[in-house]
Parts: C-alpha cells; sequence; structure tokens
C-alpha cells in the first residue's frame, strides 16, 4: 500500500495530462518511504467513457482520486501527506479548470487490516538493483 486510483471522464483524454498526474502523485509518495515503502506504491488511472455530469453539459469534466492505505499512520501525518497530495491534483488541472467545468475530489480510505491479503516480491527485487 498506498494504491491510489484516478477515476476521470474520458473527454480529459486530449488535454488532461493524466500520465503526467500519476508521476506527480507516486512521486509524492516516494518522500515517505519510512510511511510508504517504495515498493507498495501502486498509482493507476481508469477512464471513464459513460457518464453525466452537473447538467449534462458534455464540456463538463471529473477527476476523482481514492487512495487506500494501511491502517496504522497517524491522523496528524495523513492529514498533512494528503493535503499536499490534494495540492498537487488541483495544480496539475488548474488550466483544465480554467477552460471548462471540472469537479475533483480525493478521498483517503485506510484498509482494515482484518480483511486485507497481500503478497509483494517488488521489495525483495528493488533490493537487488
Amino acid at each position: 500500500m498506498p494504491h491510489c486510483i484516478v477515476e476521470y471522464s474520458a473527454n480529459l483524454e486530449p488535454t488532461g495530462r493524466i500520465d503526467e498526474l500519476l508521476q506527480k502523485i507516486a512521486a509524492h509518495f516516494r518522500t515517505a518511504p519510512d510511511v510508504f515503502p517504495t515498493g507498495g506504491v501502486r498509482v493507476r488511472a481508469i477512464p471513464v467513457s459513460h457518464y453525466v455530469i452537473a447538467d449534462g453539459n458534455p464540456d463538463h469534466a471529473y477527476v476523482n482520486v481514492t487512495c487506500r492505505i494501511g491502517a496504522g499512520r497517524p491522523a496528524e501525518f495523513r492529514k498533512a501527506f494528503f493535503t499536499t497530495a490534494w495540492d498537487i491534483t488541483v495544480a496539475h488541472f488548474r488550466e483544465e479548470s480554467a477552460r471548462r467545468g471540472l469537479g475533483i475530489t480525493f478521498y483517503v480510505d485506510q484498509a482494515d487490516p482484518e480483511g486485507a491479503w497481500k503478497t509483494n516480491s517488488i521489495h525483495v527485487h528493488m533490493a537487488k538493483v
């Protein structure tokens, strides 16, 4: 963990620079390797081609970022860290938001440790480099 999913309306494909946003979010997570080990970082995007936004104007767009993290990070750390992640996301879309109606949401969920199973050999392979 963490896993961040950027869901966005497909009308952002031409101008939203989604891959660049993913790189920015992943880079932010790498600033806290003691809290979020680099080998566990997963940032991905899912374009949504069927949607209705607000009044149905096809120029409107949306971005929803959901980050799922393991439980146990202190609340004050989460607030500071994810406020910065939010700021990165909003800044990324500043020009897009000035051009069209754009809704941005950002949520953080904590995984229930009793309801999570995982394995990850990435840490071992990163150590070999």
